[in-house]
């Protein structure tokens, strides 16, 4: 397992693993239906167009067949980003959520973003314990639409110091 920043050449490599992800967390992504090639497309270079103005930061952990998990921040303010975070299931448990945190979060601060902010989907338990292990702590809940359906967010928040 290699923690690295996402890269130019890892278009096919983020497909595969955002179609997986939408398979195991259809609830948990933006899309309103598994994506096609070309939306996955648009959203790897708007990332890279973001990491490259310094609004973003992604962070992937990859084996020998392809991206498992990814962690990309948001620059929302001046010093602060809104993340996501997914490892596909069968890495769980392998503390490789930990360590793109880590590494997303340092990236992060390395360009002045100092705090930073989680939305959990009401009911997932293990996500809001991961981040409350991880230093974050609870703010409240807010509610928006994904996908096209309601869903209940829980806010949590960390500050590096």
């Amino acid at each position: 397992m290699r923690i690295r920043p996402l890269n130019d050449g890892d278009i096919e490599a983020l497909l595969e693993f955002v179609i997986g992800a939408y398979q195991e967390y259809p609830m948990a992504m933006w899309f309103a239906k598994s994506p096609s090639g070309g939306e996955v497309e648009r959203v790897f270079y708007n990332k890279m167009r973001g990491i490259e103005s310094r609004s973003v930061v992604d962070t992937v952990c990859e084996d020998s067949g392809g991206i498992v998990g990814e962690c990309e921040i948001v620059r929302v303010a001046h010093d602060s980003g809104v993340m996501g975070i997914v490892v596909r299931k069968k890495y769980r448990g392998r503390h490789i959520g930990s360590k793109l945190l880590e590494a997303a979060t340092n990236d992060a601060a390395g360009i002045g973003m100092a705090r930073f902010t989680a939305e959990v989907m009401e009911g997932n338990r293990d996500a809001f314990k991961f981040f409350i292990d991880n230093g974050f702590a609870p703010l409240g809940t807010r509610d928006e639409e994904r996908g096209g359906r309601p869903v209940r967010l829980a806010v949590l928040q960390r500050d590096v110091t």
